[in-house]
């Protein structure tokens, strides 16, 4: 994973810093909360379970959801 997107902490900065912008608008600037890396971590879990209350049986989501747990563990 590394090799392909760098450490999970500056990938999911990466990502937050993204999604920041894309939101920047719809957001405005009043708002005073940037989406962190960790923020990322819980919203891909997030995605994860969604996938998962419509087919949770799907293995792959669930590992994924776990993975994903783990990398806001050391990330936070």
């Amino acid at each position: 994973r590394d090799d392909d997107y760098g450490s999970p902490q500056k990938n999911f900065e990466r990502i937050a810093a993204l999604w920041n912008v894309i939101l920047a608008e719809k957001l405005g600037q009043d708002y005073d909360y940037e989406i962190s890396a960790a923020d990322v971590a819980m919203m891909m879990i997030g995605i994860k379970l969604a996938r998962l209350i419509e087919s949770p049986d799907h293995q792959d989501s669930a590992v994924d959801a776990a993975g994903y747990a783990a990398l806001l563990q050391e990330i936070a």
